[in-house]
């Protein structure tokens, strides 16, 4: 493997390519069509947007990246084939690639946060930034806390981009418009689906890399409250889920989103009915790895939801 192809590995791309896809679907097929049926436009530019997206995608990069630094012991356990630090990038290139993205990603948080006159929105992504730190280095050792400080990260990334709209941070009357209004509640639908989804993933990820945790010293859901506590915490987030996109199709409903209804059964509902069955059988790092993957087609179907807005709007 060169050390481009190790680079990108490293940096988990397909992720950054789901915050991208997430941020750019939010974006252009929810707040600007809800805007523009209002007759207003959105605060970001397309240049200001894109340098708010590549500061999220900078910023997480950066966080795989320390992860990995941290996680030499575990990974040598859990996936040697798959290791890149200290097989090909050295711990102190590791390093440095951290400090190199993740300066850039806050910088380019300011600029964008200066750029609409709201200085302060620029420390939203030093928040990310440190808690992607202390994530790495404590936070996931401890049971529940890493899988919720990485949760609330993910439902940030969904909801960083409304961070950065008038509409929500201008004022109260701007809020309480009937536009701000209907932005905060989808932007807070997704942030709420996405916060779900990623748990259920933790979780899951646990219980695939539970040799490697205990060796290590972790204090995971799965070590210390057991394997079958753990999938039962699994199965309360895909009912949680199931709930949650229920609501919306009820609501969506009311509104003659038909075939949106039909995508959402098919595309989530089913194949997280679909994970449970697999969940419930699963006892060895393959099965649940099988489980994590499908967890990450259904967060990749939920946010392509996000263009039934720019249909119906």
């Amino acid at each position: 493997m060169n050390i481009v192809a190790a680079f990108f590995r490293l940096t988990r791309y397909p992720n950054l390519i789901y915050i991208a896809l997430t941020q750019f679907l939010l974006q252009y097929c929810v707040i600007a069509p809800v805007l523009h049926n209002e007759g207003v436009e959105p605060s970001l530019t397309v240049m200001q947007f894109m340098l708010l997206c590549l500061s999220t995608v900078l910023i997480a990069a950066a966080g795989y990246i320390i992860n990995d630094y941290f996680d030499i012991n575990i990974d040598l356990v859990n996936k040697p084939d798959k290791m890149v630090v200290e097989k090909i990038i050295s711990r102190r290139w590791a390093m440095a690639w951290h400090t190199i993205l993740n300066m850039s990603g806050v910088s380019l948080g300011f600029l964008v946060a200066m750029q609409v006159g709201q200085f302060y929105l620029g420390f939203t992504q030093v928040i990310c930034s440190l808690l992607l730190w202390f994530y790495s280095t404590s936070f996931k050792r401890q049971v529940l806390i890493g899988n919720i400080v990485i949760s609330v990260l993910t439902a940030l990334a969904v909801v960083v981009v409304g961070f950065y709209e008038k509409q929500i941070y201008h004022s109260f009357e701007a809020i309480m418009s009937k536009e701000g209004r209907t932005l905060i509640k989808i932007i807070g639908v997704y942030a709420l689906f996405a916060f779900i989804i990623s748990m259920l993933r933790e979780v899951v990820k646990d219980l695939e890399d539970m040799i490697g945790d205990s060796k290590d010293g972790c204090r995971t859901i799965p070590i210390v409250w057991g394997v079958l506590p753990a999938k039962k915490l699994c199965y309360t987030l895909l009912w949680a889920l199931q709930l949650l996109v229920l609501a919306i199709e009820i609501k969506i409903f009311t509104l003659g989103w038909y075939f949106a209804i039909l995508f959402l059964f098919a595309s989530v509902q089913v194949p997280a009915f679909y994970i449970y069955l697999n969940l419930k059988k699963a006892h060895l790092p393959p099965h649940y790895h099988k489980v994590s993957s499908l967890v990450k087609i259904v967060m990749l179907t939920g946010i392509l939801s996000m263009v039934f807005f720019k249909i119906y709007l």
